[in-house]
């Protein structure tokens, strides 16, 4: 989400948030109608020009598409959402999709670990031994680290020489937000360590440890939201 200079998300930004839970709290599906720029306005309490910027955005995600004289609907998803190849973000139940990013993570980042760990430059583990650091200093004063956790993640499936890999970064980071969304788990010491632990694991140039350490992190997570499931009174087969 963008921000400004004082860390706060822009209105179009907050907007653009609150038309996507419209489409999807309302099950819209594509074709139908979402207004008028001045309906839409009216309805969400802001300018005309705010909800024009949202509308700019979400078209050239292909989320919405406008009609001249009609107004804008849900678009047919026909063409690939930027940064959302696979369309997620409209996914009604954001809660199982969280699990089953999860369940493709455990798939995928042990063995992107176990590939990095042959490969990786000392380039590239120079960023992950910084983005550890800002890791370790944003957690000792209780501040935010998602962006961090996320690109950590996201730098490594970049860094694991596999041409398909950075394909699936979306889908990588699609997951890790919303884990971090869901479970609040971002800012504990015991997560932050499990981090650390990898980047180790990696620097001793040692596939199969970094492939444990990977899955020891991503199974510890696995509790944390199994035990939002129950909280939610819901739970997925395993």
């Amino acid at each position: 989400m963008k921000k400004d200079l004082n860390g706060a998300a822009t209105l179009t930004e907050q907007i653009l948030e609150e038309l996507m839970e419209y489409i999807k709290e309302n099950h819209l599906r594509p074709g139908d109608r979402l207004g008028t720029e001045m309906e839409m306005a009216k309805r969400m309490g802001v300018s005309r020009g705010t909800i024009r910027g949202a509308i700019k955005i979400l078209v050239a995600r292909n989320v919405i598409e406008v009609r001249q004289g009609s107004g804008t609907y849900v678009s047919d998803g026909k063409a690939p959402l930027a940064g959302d190849p696979l369309g997620l973000e409209l996914i009604q139940d954001q809660f199982k999709l969280t699990w089953d990013l999860h369940e493709i993570r455990m798939l995928l980042e042990p063995e992107i670990a176990y590939m990095a760990a042959k490969c990786m430059t000392e380039e590239q583990l120079d960023r992950l031994r910084e983005m550890c650091d800002e890791m370790e200093r944003l957690s000792a004063q209780r501040m935010e680290r998602a962006v961090v956790d996320v690109e950590f993640h996201v730098w490594l499936a970049e860094s694991c020489g596999n041409l398909v890999m950075p394909k699936l970064i979306p889908v990588l980071r699609q997951g890790v937000e919303l884990f971090i969304k869901y479970t609040h788990r971002e800012a504990t010491p015991e997560s932050v360590a499990k981090h650390r632990d990898i980047l180790e694991a990696l620097e001793a140039r040692d596939p199969q440890w970094a492939k444990d350490m990977m899955l020891m992190h991503l199974t510890y997570n696995s509790q944390e939201l199994r035990r939002e499931a129950i909280r939610r009174g819901v739970m997925y087969d395993v």
